[in-house]
């Protein structure tokens, strides 16, 4: 595990602090924020909805996710704001599942689309399974919100996007590097998030959409 100490920062190789970026540029927080504005966008809405829908799914699946960590990051009960030890998981993981599940029932009753919906059970569903193998193994959130959200983008009707998936071994590797994950807690993610992402959108589009 890379020292995070002054001297180390000091001193680190170019390779560390590229696995540094590369891990904050792809922390759980920022990845869900710029999924939901790129569906929103690809959804081509009047601009009042096109506010009014990322505002709900900002708020209520980064910023109110990312405010909970920090508040308790603050308070000395988290290590870091990777919430990178498994035991410090369990309130954070509830907390965003929470904060999640109301978005989705505001998009549901502000007559959003099935889309936006299915988006958010996707959320859902790869929270909650990753929130459950976390209580034993210390599965990568970083690498499975990442798969999920560029399969549920691709799952908009945009295919293409699944050409971003190329970014997913940068990031599993330096979630490796860093020491934060082994590589199979880096694959197991994108497996799963293969699996649950159109499973779970398709199962509310068959519920939303006559």
């Amino acid at each position: 595990m890379q020292n995070d100490q002054p001297e180390a920062r000091r001193s680190r190789t170019p390779a560390q602090y590229l696995a540094f970026a590369v891990s904050a540029a792809s922390s759980p927080y920022v990845v869900a924020g710029a999924i939901v504005i790129v569906a929103v966008a690809l959804l081509r809405p009047a601009l009042p909805q096109l506010l009014l829908w990322s505002a709900v799914c900002v708020l209520s699946g980064a910023v109110f996710p990312f405010l909970i960590v920090y508040a308790l990051w603050r308070s000395k009960k988290l290590t870091d704001m990777h919430v990178a030890v498994r035991e410090q998981r369990e309130v954070p993981f509830a907390a965003a599942l929470a904060s999640g599940a109301l978005g989705v029932a505001a998009l549901y009753f502000i007559h959003a689309p099935p889309q936006l919906i299915g988006l958010g059970a996707v959320y859902l569903a790869n929270g909650l399974l990753l929130a459950l193998i976390s209580l034993r193994w210390k599965i990568s959130v970083h690498v499975g919100v990442l798969t999920a959200g560029i399969i549920a983008i691709a799952l908009l009707g945009h295919p293409a996007a699944l050409l971003a998936l190329l970014a997913v071994p940068m990031v599993l590797w330096a979630r490796v590097y860093r020491g934060k994950h082994t590589l199979l807690q880096g694959l197991v993610p994108v497996a799963l998030a293969a699996v649950v992402t159109p499973t779970a959108y398709e199962a509310v589009m068959r519920v939303l959409v006559p």
